[in-house]
């Protein structure tokens, strides 16, 4: 029975490490492109559930500032 569970495992092994992968990719995509996040939401409803930690990271980010951190290179 042992080896039926490890055949399992390594079947959803790779499956699952693309579902991760997809799922922080829209999620970091989400973040940095308002337009990318609207047209997600609207072919996955549930991605709504995401605005407040969206929203969060954005914040951390400093990406409403007019300068945010993470942009040290500037326009100047």
């Amino acid at each position: 029975m042992g080896g039926l569970f490890k055949f399992f495992g390594d079947i959803l092994k790779p499956i699952l490490t693309l579902l991760v992968t997809v799922f922080l990719g829209a999620f970091l995509v989400s973040v940095f492109s308002p337009r990318a996040d609207s047209w997600i939401t609207s072919h996955v409803p549930a991605w709504e559930r995401l605005d407040p930690a969206i929203e969060q990271v954005r914040d951390w980010l400093g990406m409403d500032e007019p300068d945010p951190w993470w942009m040290f290179w500037g326009d100047n």
